[in-house]
């Protein structure tokens, strides 16, 4: 840990940076959002080094917070009467997005490492896209309608299957590239066992908690303490899906669903109260993402990063083209999904610390530094890209009806 008052000032002039760099941003018609993560940069290890990377670290918990409001926001958007209209479209998109960008950056990064368990393991990690900046960028230029409902329902999904792959992929590729045997036990059936059971765990304890909440929301009427209560139950989901190992995104999503499908109402207040809380939560996630920029590791391994990235735009981008045009969606969905879908944060990123921890164990330190290098660099350089492409893909949907 490190002393009180550089995590306070940290804290403090990262919020003022974000707000000045923010205005930049706006000035420059690009969103909010690009203005925090170089903030984070600027005060990261690279730059002034207000933090060391221990310290950044350190610091995960507002991750953790963070995405779990992410998955109660869009599980809040999450209407079966709307998701109906949408029909089989959403499902096929998902399957399609998802396993482009896996099978893409798979085969592209085989080929560069010479290894087709580390390609699979990469693959994995990128069939997952981060809703944060998007959210963020719907939420600041009000985006509305069947193409953000889209956007928000792939988004939600998008992470089940990401996680599946991961749980599977994980296992089957530490078993080839270890030489020592030491997983030699673990089999694709027990991954697939453990995937199960940390989704059904995962939907189930937001089910629950979800059935809890409603009726006690409903009976709070003023502002400050529904706040208040819908904050101590996102805070109690975080430590349950830590706990559990499970997913903070499904878990909470999960919860927002069951609510805003029992009583819109109640649901509506819940998200308005929780909008005077999240703001500087979500700069200072934003933040955390800029602070991991680190030049040395960008330039050692560009080609791998470099790579990966258009690998797995390619995959997002045709793998949702592929899926809305089987299911025959709307030429918007067709055309612009996936723009809005090249975002990558923090669930990539925490499956990438789980991958290299367990690389470490057995005994492969390079290729564990080496994935932890790579997914850092990766995030930091599509975050600045991505919720750019997500105001173009909402913008030129009609959705966002000043492009400002």
């Amino acid at each position: 840990m490190f002393p009180q008052y550089i995590l306070l000032s940290f804290l403090g002039f990262s919020i003022i940076l974000s707000l000045i760099l923010a205005r930049g941003a706006t000035l420059l018609k690009s969103p909010l959002i690009i203005g925090y993560i170089i903030a984070g940069a600027i005060l990261g290890p690279d730059l002034l080094n207000f933090l060391s990377v221990e310290q950044i670290a350190s610091l995960d918990t507002i991750n953790l917070v963070v995405l779990s409001l992410i998955g109660f926001g869009i599980g809040g958007e999450l209407k079966f009467k709307e998701l109906r209209k949408l029909g089989r479209s959403i499902i096929l998109i998902v399957i399609f997005e998802a396993l482009g960008a896996f099978i893409l950056v798979g085969a592209v990064v085989s080929f560069l490492l010479d290894s087709i368990p580390l390609g699979m393991i990469y693959g994995a990690l990128a069939s997952a896209t981060a809703p944060a900046g998007t959210v963020e960028v719907i939420k600041q230029y009000k985006a509305k309608g069947d193409f953000t409902t889209t956007l928000y329902a792939v988004m939600g999904l998008d992470d089940i299957i990401a996680l599946l792959l991961f749980t599977i992929v994980l296992p089957v590729s530490i078993i080839f590239l270890s030489s020592s045997g030491i997983s030699s036990n673990t089999s694709v059936f027990q991954a697939l066992g453990h995937a199960g059971i940390e989704i059904g765990l995962s939907i189930f304890f937001g089910i629950i908690i979800g059935f809890i909440m409603e009726p006690l929301a409903k009976i709070i009427h003023e502002r400050v303490n529904l706040l208040l209560f819908a904050l101590a139950v996102v805070l109690i989901n975080c430590g349950i899906a830590d706990y559990f190992n499970l997913s903070p995104i499904l878990l909470n999503m999960t919860m927002g669903i069951v609510i805003v499908n029992r009583n819109s109402f109640v649901s509506g207040k819940v998200f308005n109260a929780l909008g005077d809380w999240s703001p500087p939560m979500y700069v200072w996630f934003f933040v955390l993402i800029g602070a991991r920029l680190n030049i040395d590791i960008i330039l050692k391994y560009s080609l791998l990063i470099i790579f990966y990235i258009v690998a797995r735009s390619l995959g997002k981008f045709s793998g949702s083209f592929l899926g809305s045009s089987l299911a025959r969606a709307p030429k918007k969905t067709r055309n612009y999904l996936g723009l809005a879908l090249m975002s990558q944060a923090g669930v990539a990123v925490g499956l990438a610390l789980a991958a290299a921890k367990t690389l470490e164990t057995n005994g492969l330190h390079i290729e564990s530094i080496q994935l932890i290098s790579s997914i850092t660099a990766t995030t930091f350089i599509v975050m600045l890209i991505g919720p750019v492409m997500a105001k173009i893909a909402l913008f030129k949907s009609g959705e966002i009806t000043v492009n400002r």
